[in-house]
């Protein structure tokens, strides 16, 4: 069978999910499956290990990261952009100062802001980030992390 999305649909979904400033929760119909809360904003994680799409990477301390502070910086109350063939922009930038010098970090995961925080996307970084010391800074521009879902 051929690809079946709707690129129109994609767009209103992810848009509902990463746009929204405000707690939201989605409940399954009839057919079974559980309801979720999203609870913004969103966070960014750098991450020295990879995760999965079904297991977490490994995230980035003060230890190795000098400077980097565990659970993520916010991207702001509405943490991407509206969604373009099926592709969504950071809105806000992220940054850290390095204190010292830093694991290589080999990808990054975008997380809610719940009690106990959810994981909603993970990627590997387009090159890593190495050379990290002291003084410098580590960001993430507006316009720099992409969700993709042009082809659900």
């Amino acid at each position: 069978m051929a690809n079946m999305t709707d690129q129109t649909r994609a767009n209103a979904i992810i848009q509902a999910l990463f746009t929204s400033s405000t707690t939201f929760t989605i409940t399954p119909g009839t057919s079974g499956g559980s309801a979720f809360t999203m609870t913004p904003p969103l966070k960014i994680r750098l991450m020295t290990a990879q995760g999965t799409n079904t297991s977490n990477g490994t995230e980035s301390t003060s230890g190795n990261c000098p400077g980097y502070t565990a659970g993520g910086v916010s991207l702001g109350s509405s943490g991407f952009a509206a969604p373009s063939g099926g592709q969504q922009t950071n809105n806000n930038s992220a940054s850290w100062s390095a204190t010292g010098s830093w694991s290589t970090v080999t990808a990054i995961e975008i997380w809610d802001s719940a009690g106990t925080p959810l994981r909603w996307l993970q990627g590997a970084l387009t090159s890593n980030i190495t050379g990290v010391a002291n003084g410098d800074t580590v960001q993430f521009a507006v316009g720099s992390i992409t969700i993709n879902a042009s082809a659900w």
